[in-house]
């Protein structure tokens, strides 16, 4: 059974979903990841603070527990709700030791505190549509396994993310990350498709090209993100002009990643030679063409300008929404064969 309600609440997840791939892209772009040291709050605050008054201590300040100041370059954590007296005291804080960072931004911290809460707010349609599709699971079992994966993923990134900022930006955490986050998208686009009256019959030919064309983006997204770990690490390792990070790089990645974009090229080439020599029509495939011809032209201006930290978000966004047009109508057309 198709449901329009479900169909409107996996739409409004993607949208959701979405945002929190550019809000996560703009917090990596500007290295805002640790913004908020802590988890699920910022700075044991559920609205982050917006000046370095608030971190400081000082006599006669009041504080509640869990909440953090900066002292002496290092986190302290209130055991109670406390007012503090003359001479910081000890005994009534926490060393905050998840790790060593202990820098205050409030930009950064507002960066991924906007970044958290888009996150927080994905989780109510999806928890809404769940709940909509276990009413109607025996009409429809499909709805109801996929959103609960949607769910199960949901509540899996949100558990990574903790990690990710209780580790200081673990290595590959991060794109396990992204890699859930494009699971997700994928989930949300196949419920979206199973309760869509719509139909897209493609010839068996278009279709294998289709799938192949589906997992080299997924592949081309793993490669991106692990290069993007790499550009951090060098980063972190003292290399300061852009355009010497990606040359200063000795592992395969970034080449792995610049040479499987003719991977994804070759194959939109044999796409669009099988779409025009049959004569089937594909909605929204000129588009496709054109988001992928600019995608490997913002790649190459990140490569030879040194990484503009405005062109990263829309690289990694548009990537997405790649794959979103890709599959779309593949999952149309699995459904109705």
């Amino acid at each position: 059974m198709v449901s329009p309600v479900i169909k409107k609440l996996a739409t409004v997840s993607l949208v959701f979903i979405f945002l929190v791939i550019l809000a996560g892209s703009v917090v990596r772009a500007t290295g805002s990841g640790m913004g908020c040291p802590d988890w699920p709050q910022c700075f044991g605050y559920n609205i982050p603070p917006v000046d370095f008054e608030t971190l400081t201590w000082r006599e006669g300040k009041a504080f509640d527990e869990g909440q953090m100041i900066l002292l002496e370059e290092r986190f302290w954590v209130a055991k109670t709700d406390l007012v503090t007296d003359a001479v910081f005291n000890e005994e009534n804080w926490i060393l905050f030791d998840r790790h060593e960072y202990t820098i205050f931004n409030p930009v950064h911290t507002w960066i991924e505190f906007v970044n958290r809460l888009i996150g927080a707010l994905s989780g109510l349609p999806i928890l809404l549509m769940t709940f909509l599709a276990f009413a109607q699971v025996r009409k429809n079992t499909g709805n109801a396994v996929l959103s609960l994966g949607v769910l199960f993923l949901l509540v899996f990134e949100a558990w990574l993310g903790k990690l990710v900022v209780d580790g200081n930006l673990v290595p590959n955490q991060i794109t396990i990350h992204m890699m859930g986050s494009v699971a997700i998208v994928l989930l949300l686009l196949a419920i979206r498709a199973r309760n869509d009256n719509g139909s897209q019959v493609l010839p068996k030919s278009i279709l294998r090209v289709y799938i192949a064309l589906l997992l080299a983006v997924v592949v081309q997204i793993f490669l991106g993100t692990q290069t993007r770990e790499l550009v951090d690490a060098a980063v972190d390792h003292g290399i300061i002009e852009r355009l010497e990070i990606i040359p200063s790089i000795e592992q395969i990645m970034p080449r792995l990643h610049r040479s499987f974009a003719w991977v994804v090229i070759i194959l939109s080439s044999v796409l669009f030679y099988l779409r025009r020599t049959i004569g089937v029509e594909i909605p929204g495939f000129k588009g496709l063409l054109f988001a992928i011809g600019l995608e490997w032209t913002i790649g190459v201006v990140l490569y030879f300008l040194g990484l503009p930290k405005a062109m990263q978000p829309v690289h990694l966004v548009l990537s997405v929404g790649i794959l979103a047009s890709i599959s779309y109508p593949l999952f149309l057309a699995l459904r109705k064969s």
